[in-house]
């Protein structure tokens, strides 16, 4: 079979990373892989499978880049013949959906990573989008069951061409490993005894560390032996460390910036907490419960879906919330919150890539077949 993804952007968000696995393993599986971005660099190359094909459009926010762009992939798509083409990421849909006007290939799966939709002109234009070019897909998908009836409701997917389907994670790659945790914690200077909270997610208003940051303050006014790890870049990185300065804990919170080897920062840490303000599925958790931690998280998009265990979950936005299970879990003894991990490890396996890989591929030959 001759797959064909598209896909907004080559980032390090986490619909990158799962597309790129999910490429990845339809190429063991012996198909035919193309990979199309609409914009920017491709910063997944050293994880892309050599024999997968991947072109960059390099389209810019202008009517004559997106035609240009239009027909290049139109060529493309022409040369390739792809029996399915799936997209990813709103942009990438609509381009997408566009292109099957100009040129109707056989199959056109969308799916969104996110939860975002009808709040705020922005994300109204966007519904508007979703819902003038519904009919020229075939199949419409989101990361969580919750983000599916969300789009239903406002008619951004019609019910007899959606479903959820959850992102998935290398077990692999994810799993507890305790030289890990000295290695990295011998670099950053944290001593087995200090308690360390983790948060991995670009530095936005979407991941809301700021409100972390509030609740590891009020947790560090009592307790003087944890400190907090942030990974990730972004806009608000600059704002994020003055805020830390302003609550009197910049000595203990550590930023680290992007990182590729994250699992050994899960393993490095002790609990992980996502701060989230909104979320599609929110992968960082799967991973963080893949190396047997306990997890923290805001009530965020699909995260509960994920978690599956309510008692670790926050508003979104209330630090006063976030801090009281942040304390709760730091209060905990070990054998409690080790309890705790090996629960997340066999919920983690629920998301096992592979799994996941092999429910597309049914999906896609089922769509094929049409």
């Amino acid at each position: 079979m001759k797959i064909a993804y598209i896909i907004t952007s080559m980032g390090v968000g986490g619909a990158e990373v799962v597309t790129v696995d999910i490429a990845n393993r339809m190429l063991d599986k012996g198909n035919e892989i193309l990979i199309l971005y609409l914009t920017g660099q491709n910063l997944n190359q050293h994880r892309i499978n050599k024999g997968i094909e991947i072109v960059g459009l390099n389209m810019q926010k202008n009517l004559f880049s997106f035609v240009k762009s239009l027909l290049k992939a139109k060529k493309i798509l022409k040369n390739f013949c792809p029996d399915v083409v799936h997209s990813n990421m709103y942009h990438a849909n609509i381009f997408s959906r566009i292109l099957r006007i100009f040129y109707r290939f056989k199959c056109l799966i969308c799916s969104e990573h996110n939860c975002r939709i009808g709040i705020g002109i922005r994300h109204r234009i966007r519904l508007l989008f979703y819902q003038i070019t519904q009919n020229l897909s075939d199949l419409d998908t989101n990361v969580s069951e919750e983000a599916v009836e969300l789009f239903l409701k406002y008619k951004a997917f019609n019910k007899n061409t959606s479903l959820y389907m959850y992102n998935g994670i290398d077990l692999k790659k994810f799993y507890s490993n305790n030289n890990a945790r000295k290695e990295i914690r011998k670099i950053y200077n944290i001593a087995n005894s200090e308690f360390l909270f983790l948060n991995i997610g670009r530095l936005t208003l979407a991941k809301d560390q700021k409100s972390l940051i509030e609740a590891f303050s009020l947790l560090s006014q009592k307790h003087t032996n944890i400190k907090l790890m942030i990974i990730g870049n972004g806009d608000l990185e600059q704002e994020l460390k003055n805020f830390a300065i302003e609550k009197n804990v910049n000595n203990l919170v550590i930023f680290t910036g992007n990182i590729k080897n994250v699992q050994d920062y899960y393993n490095a840490s002790d609990v992980f907490v996502l701060s989230s303000a909104w979320e599609g599925f929110g992968i960082v958790i799967a991973e963080a419960m893949a190396c047997a931690l306990p997890v923290i998280a805001t009530n965020a998009g699909g995260v509960r879906e994920v978690l599956n265990d309510d008692q670790f979950v926050a508003p979104i936005k209330d630090s006063l919330a976030l801090y009281k299970k942040m304390k709760y879990m730091y209060l905990l003894k070990n054998e409690e919150r080790n309890k705790i991990g090996n629960k997340n490890l066999n919920r983690a396996k629920f998301f096992d890539i592979d799994s996941i890989t092999s429910k597309w591929l049914n999906i896609y030959n089922e769509k094929d077949k049409l």
